[in-house]
């Protein structure tokens, strides 16, 4: 199971924006009209978790 989706929905281009980035629980955490917007999701400072 891949830990995000990028999913392109051309139906949903206008109201809602046609990129998505879906979390591996299926949650939705971005959508938008530009894909370079929608990747800004993964530009946040990333954080060292110790096992």
């Amino acid at each position: 199971v891949p830990l995000f989706q990028i999913v392109k929905d051309p139906k949903l281009a206008r109201r809602q924006g046609a990129f998505v980035v879906i979390a591996a629980g299926g949650r939705i955490l971005k959508r938008g009209q530009e894909l370079g917007r929608v990747l800004g999701v993964f530009d946040r400072t990333l954080k060292l978790v110790e096992a």
